[in-house]
């Protein structure tokens, strides 16, 4: 996108994010951001320097270089905040952006973009934020306590995805109609409006309305808690919707293709029409199978960002297992099973089955097949973010490993599927009477096309003895197995951004674990073994979850970035994490011993 062309809206270009290539870093920076100088962890455009190198450059208010480097152990080690645990620019604990406390240069390049942006609708805002950024902007896409800017940063968000399911809807139906079928989905009109202004439709005044306050009740069932909160809850929302943006979608491979034409192929306006139809259609079936149909289905991508909405709803500040063991009237109603994430997709559901929100429901299932489709995912998605649950891990990483089995086990030879012939055993099978058969060769063939397959990820059986198959083809497996993947990525996203970022939110994790344990409801205590627990957290689950990132392929190039900044973090983690857990400690066991008294 050139800096002459005006910025789109997200149903004429996906989700604003087109500007990929070069460094991983670099590959889904905003349009037109000036280069950031003089300020660390906002990395210009070329590849930084001192994270290439192993060197960690800081800056100080007065813009004088600090560099710290890993090889000169005999250099005085300076306090946390000089040394540039997070930036100077950002304190240790809660705090965000301090804007008195930035170098002249870098209020200038904030300026600049703020002015370059202040026409772009906040969610192409919030979309074009880079992954490491998340979390480190300016007003009014930074992060904040203040309750209201989070309720309009997710609302915004959460209408356009939802009004690119309606227009999608839209064009389904007037399709369906055109080929003289029925759509029973209603009238997706009655949902939207026209704006003259953006020449677009946008949601109609009631339907955002009811979007705003059910943000707002979600909102105000999170507990103040010091990681679980409303502001975790943003921050895995904006995460995921940017993890979304970043999916391969059709306009990318668009942009890819017409970088490898030729200067006379450009100059012919005649070659560009003749190859514009075909290439389109071709880039969309291409974008669709390289992200196992993510980037092409507007009603999954709204599935996702209503999961991160709602996924920590009414979190109580202790672990699964504390609810369990003290037999809390959660852990009795759900079995000891996900407690918290039940809880929390039970608040959310109940809140949608409300009366003031029916139009809402509606409008995000207009049939009852959508609706249970709809809740299906999102259940999915929640229950997939209980990390602890050791059966559930298996159950994923088993589903990971059928829809991209190693390589070894590609080699491995596949059973063969016997294909049913028999007339008698076809109409059996429709009748789901496995158990009656007229003949011998009849109940052979049964037997040997039983063998054939396996139960498992893929096929399960009823009492009948009826296979069911789970998924469609292998697509829609892998479809599964990456979408779990990415809500996994985006409850961690702070692990694999910028290390001020991950400092931060793991002060607040600890305070929440230090406040259950000064509370008597904590069997351990967090601050023995901190430091080295968070290295055992990068190597066995962070670091890995981040590598299926690259592996799946939907994100392109653009996959490497989340194994980057996990590993960078966690190296930085390992050289600096033991003086700042001291700190962490000390701090936090002052506030909380404070706020007691």
């Amino acid at each position: 996108m050139s800096d002459s062309e005006e910025p789109v809206t997200f149903v004429c270009k996906k989700d604003g994010d087109a500007s990929r290539g070069g460094h991983p870093l670099h590959m889904y920076r905003p349009k037109r951001r000036p280069p950031v100088t003089n300020c660390s962890n906002n990395y210009n455009d070329n590849p930084p320097r001192n994270l290439r190198n192993g060197h960690q450059t800081d800056n100080d208010e007065t813009g004088e270089a600090f560099t710290n480097n890993n090889t000169n152990k005999a250099s005085p080690r300076r306090s946390l905040l000089e040394r540039g645990m997070s930036s100077p620019h950002i304190e240790v604990g809660d705090s965000y952006f301090t804007r008195t406390s930035v170098s002249s240069s870098f209020k200038s390049c904030v300026s600049e973009t703020s002015q370059d942006d202040a026409n772009m609708p906040l969610y192409n805002r919030l979309t074009n934020q880079r992954w490491h950024e998340i979390g480190n902007g300016e007003y009014p896409i930074c992060a904040t306590k203040e309750f209201d800017l989070m309720v309009e940063q997710l609302t915004e968000v959460l209408a356009a995805r939802l009004t690119e399911l309606l227009i999608h809807r839209l064009q389904k139906g007037r399709k369906m109609r055109q080929n003289g079928e029925e759509y029973d989905g209603g009238s997706m009109i009655d949902f939207l409006k026209l704006d003259i202004e953006l020449r677009n439709y946008v949601l109609a005044d009631e339907i955002m309305a009811s979007l705003r306050e059910y943000v707002a009740c979600i909102g105000r069932l999170h507990n103040d808690v010091g990681f679980h909160s409303f502001e975790h809850c943003t921050h895995v929302f904006l995460s995921m919707n940017k993890l979304l943006a970043m999916v391969t979608t059709a306009d990318d491979l668009n942009v890819s293709a017409k970088r490898r034409l030729s200067a006379h192929d450009i100059a012919s306006s005649a070659f560009l029409q003749s190859r514009r139809s075909s290439d389109s259609e071709g880039h969309r079936r291409r974008a669709e199978h390289l992200s196992f149909r993510i980037s092409e289905d507007p009603a999954i991508r709204f599935a996702m960002v209503f999961s991160a909405l709602i996924h920590d709803v009414g979190h109580t500040g202790v672990p699964n297992s504390v609810l369990i063991e003290e037999e809390d009237e959660l852990a009795i109603l759900h079995n000891d099973v996900s407690v918290t994430e039940q809880n929390s997709l039970q608040l959310a559901f109940s809140l949608l089955q409300k009366q003031e929100f029916q139009l809402l429901k509606r409008c995000i299932g207009p049939t009852p097949e959508e609706q249970k489709l709809f809740r299906k995912k999102v259940i999915g998605m929640v229950m997939v973010t209980d990390i602890s649950d050791q059966e559930r891990l298996q159950i994923v990483a088993s589903r990971w490993n059928a829809a991209f089995p190693p390589p070894e086990e590609n080699e491995k030879e596949k059973p063969q599927i016997v294909e049913i012939k028999s007339a008698e055993l076809k109409q059996a099978a429709k009748l789901r009477r496995f158990t009656m058969f007229t003949s011998e060769a009849t109940a052979l063939e049964f037997a040997n096309e039983r063998r054939s397959r396996r139960l498992g990820i893929r096929t399960s059986m009823d009492f009948s003895g009826m296979l069911i198959e789970a998924y469609r083809d292998s697509d829609q497996l892998q479809q599964h197995a990456v979408l779990e993947t990415m809500m996994n990525v985006a409850d961690v996203a702070h692990t694999m951004q910028s290390f001020s970022v991950f400092v931060k939110w793991n002060r607040r994790l600890f305070k929440e674990f230090y406040i259950a344990r000064s509370s008597g409801r904590l069997s351990f205590d967090p601050s023995e073994n901190w430091y080295e627990n968070q290295i055992g957290f990068f190597s066995h689950y962070i670091i890995p979850l981040s590598q299926k990132m690259s592996k799946c392929g939907v994100f392109g190039p653009a996959g490497t970035v989340f194994e980057y900044f996990a590993n960078e973090n966690r190296k930085r983690w390992t050289e600096e994490g033991e003086e700042i857990s001291e700190q962490i400690i000390r701090e936090v066991t002052e506030e909380v011993e404070n706020e007691e008294s």
